[in-house]
């Protein structure tokens, strides 16, 4: 099994600590796979990719910060319009790593929601993101809660 095969196998069994092996083996391997699989037609492997990026950050953020401000930078580009927005599940890949460790990253999560709230190919994304980072501190939310409640309601 090659190593594309291996993260999508990884992924369809929801198996995190197979996953984290890979990663602690060939990190930026496994991002690319992720990035890959994250534009998969089969909803459940693009929310695995989400939820994965979540459990690897409570992982490993903390000794490899700068991995996951790319992982972020890299999210936010795919849902630039220049990019061609195709990053229809950037919102929640953000969300879960904000959430997981929020004083490393939280202050990508303002920036998610605006660009998110830009392009309405990003809305069902952005309402489970900003379930993700409510539930973790609505601090997160706040500053653009008058919005996303006009748009979600409450």
């Amino acid at each position: 099994m090659n190593k594309k095969q291996e993260i999508y196998w990884c992924l369809k069994e929801n198996d995190h600590d197979a996953l984290l092996d890979l990663f602690d083996r060939d990190p930026n391997t496994v991002r690319r796979g992720l990035t890959r699989a994250s534009c998969d037609k089969d909803e459940y492997i693009a929310r695995q990719v989400a939820a994965f990026f979540g459990f690897l950050a409570q992982k490993r953020a903390s000794s490899q910060p700068e991995y996951f401000r790319e992982t972020i930078r890299r999210r936010l580009w795919g849902m630039n319009d220049e990019s061609g927005n195709m990053d229809w599940v950037a919102p929640e890949i953000i969300a879960n790593i904000v959430a997981a460790e929020p004083d490393l990253f939280g202050e990508f999560a303002p920036i998610m929601i605006e660009a998110a709230l830009k392009e309405p190919i990003f809305f069902p994304s952005l309402l489970k993101a900003v379930n993700t980072l409510a539930s973790k501190d609505k601090k997160l939310i706040e500053y653009h809660l008058p919005r996303l409640e006009r748009l979600f309601g409450s």
